[in-house]
């Protein structure tokens, strides 16, 4: 208690009390002043050292770093350039479709819009909206963004990651319950669509995805989702949550879109009758066009596992 109490009523050491007393009997201040020359030209030396040393240990950049950022860089603008002249390329096959049609009322023949509108539809090549369901497949959430391989080698993804085969096996499962349209975050699927992977990423016909995986199907939403959970794909679907821990979210919904797909287009083409001469004193005969068809791939039979195959 008396060196508390001592170092309440002096504070000041008796050796610094002592000089402050001679400083004042001599009618000086009695601390010296910290704006002088010299205390200003240390501070401002001082705080040039903390810069040079913090800039010093600051990791400086590689030739590997400067490749990759500029790889990125270049990636970045021609995926925008991509989407862009996707849209435009949508654009301008509507304008071509709405020229087919005034053509084909023109033409004197059958009026062929409507199977024309039919075959895209099956093919494809035109939006769609109507009720279905969305499935959304996230990586589990210790999964590292920038992970190494796991336990599965010959795929290069770790075992919380969302796989290209696992995304085959779930779509295969929703045709077989009765989808009409898939899409995957916004690319359509059709007959002749791909899902592969390419080091860590997936890309569906050569367009990478982003993670979360939504998938959207259009067609009956409840009787697709009586279907897809006791069928196999169902089932690995749940073996995936439990085991590896990849989250799924299942919705149903009364109002969805699936895009069309932009790779789709017009490649066998052939006359459907013989030229009709119209009563007009000009004649015109243009053949019309029957778009080729497809139908969406079959459920595959693949076995329950995570293995990867790349093609």
């Amino acid at each position: 208690m008396t060196l508390l109490t001592t170092m309440m009523e002096r504070p000041l050491d008796a050796g610094y009390q002592e000089a402050a007393d001679r400083r004042a009997a001599a009618g000086l201040p009695r601390a010296t002043s910290t704006r002088t020359v010299l205390v200003v030209v240390l501070m401002v030396l001082a705080g040039f050292l903390f810069a040079v040393a913090a800039q010093s240990l600051r990791p400086k950049p590689t030739a590997a770093a400067a490749v990759k950022k500029e790889l990125v860089t270049r990636i970045e603008a021609l995926q925008k350039h991509g989407t862009e002249q996707e849209a435009k390329v949508a654009s301008l096959g509507k304008q071509v479709r709405e020229f087919e049609a005034l053509a084909l009322q023109q033409s004197g023949g059958p009026d062929l819009t409507t199977t024309i509108k039919d075959l895209e539809v099956q093919a494809g090549a035109v939006p769609l909206t109507g009720p279905g369901l969305t499935l959304t497949l996230d990586d589990a959430a210790s999964t590292q963004a920038d992970g190494n391989a796991g336990n599965r080698p010959s795929s290069g993804f770790e075992e919380g990651r969302v796989t290209s085969g696992d995304l085959q096996i779930i779509v295969n499962g929703l045709w077989g319950a009765g989808a009409e349209a898939i899409s995957i975050n916004g690319h359509r699927l059709s007959s002749t669509a791909a899902i592969r992977f390419a080091g860590q990423a997936i890309i569906v016909d050569f367009r990478p995805l982003s993670r979360p995986y939504v998938i959207t199907a259009l067609g009956d939403s409840q009787g697709m989702q009586q279907l897809f959970e006791p069928s196999f794909a169902g089932l690995y679907l749940s073996q995936l949550t439990e085991e590896y821990k990849i989250r799924s979210i299942m919705a149903g919904s009364d109002s969805l879109t699936v895009p069309g797909d932009s790779a789709a287009r017009l490649e066998v083409a052939k006359p459907v009758g013989p030229p009709v001469v119209s009563t007009a004193p000009s004649t015109s005969s243009t053949p019309s066009l029957q778009k080729r068809t497809t139908t969406p791939a079959s459920p595959s039979s693949a076995t329950p596992t995570r293995q990867e195959t790349s093609s």
